[in-house]
């Protein structure tokens, strides 16, 4: 039987603790929950502490384990608001990759809920991609992630107009910061596209591998 399936509900236990970010030192843990789904939730905890030592939580990855076909399904990342836009995403997610491939789960996939477009694109610089690319042009929730000229922040735009606007009723819209833009608009790069409620699969395990260990070690 696997160590991390034999860990006790509830319980932290560090995998890194080498990091620094913001010019603060950051911790990872995992942590497992019995949750009412098929497999149990595992979690990627990132903290650092306060200037009074005090432990802050800075976010998380959550995910599941199939032990028996050795594959992860990416559940989603969630980071603090005080946190966003400074790494944290990639780094739980270069973590992640990490810990499956080094504990033999070289089966890696989103679930088919999986709607964030932002997460998506960060997935798809790790080497996650559709198994079906016609999937860009045929479905109706291909969004595009773009950019104005002139500006740094992202902004994505949606093919289907239905789509665009069951999103902007979602509780991703309320919570996070997503700016969305017409076909209309002028001035526009197309970074990427995504496409929503569908699942994308490591396509590349040695070049992800080899960009996850990158980026965790530009953070230590």
């Amino acid at each position: 039987m696997s160590l991390i399936e034999n860990i006790p509900y509830k319980k932290s236990f560090i995998v890194k603790d080498d990091l620094s970010l913001l010019g603060k030192s950051q911790t990872i843990s995992i942590s497992k929950y019995l949750c009412g789904d098929i497999y149990d939730r595992y979690y990627l905890r990132v903290n650092t502490k306060d200037d009074n030592n005090n432990p802050l939580d800075q976010g998380y990855l959550y995910f599941y384990l199939d032990f028996e076909k050795r594959k992860s399904e990416f559940i989603g990342v969630k980071i603090s608001q005080e946190y966003r836009n400074c790494g944290l995403a990639s780094l739980l997610i270069s973590v992640w990759i990490q810990f499956c491939l080094d504990e033999g789960f070289l089966n890696l996939q989103t679930i088919s809920k999986q709607r964030k477009p932002f997460v998506l694109y960060l997935l798809k610089k790790y080497e996650f991609e559709l198994r079906n690319l016609t999937t860009y042009r045929t479905s109706t929730r291909t969004v595009h992630i773009c950019k104005k000229e002139n500006e740094d922040r992202k902004c994505i735009m949606f093919e289907n107009k239905q789509e665009e606007n069951r999103f902007r009723n979602s509780n991703i819209m309320k919570t996070d910061n997503y700016r969305i833009i017409g076909k209309e608009e002028q001035n526009i790069s197309i970074l990427d596209s995504v496409v929503l409620y569908t699942p994308y699969f490591l396509q590349d395990q040695e070049k992800a591998y080899q960009k996850s260990l990158q980026f965790y070690n530009s953070k230590r």
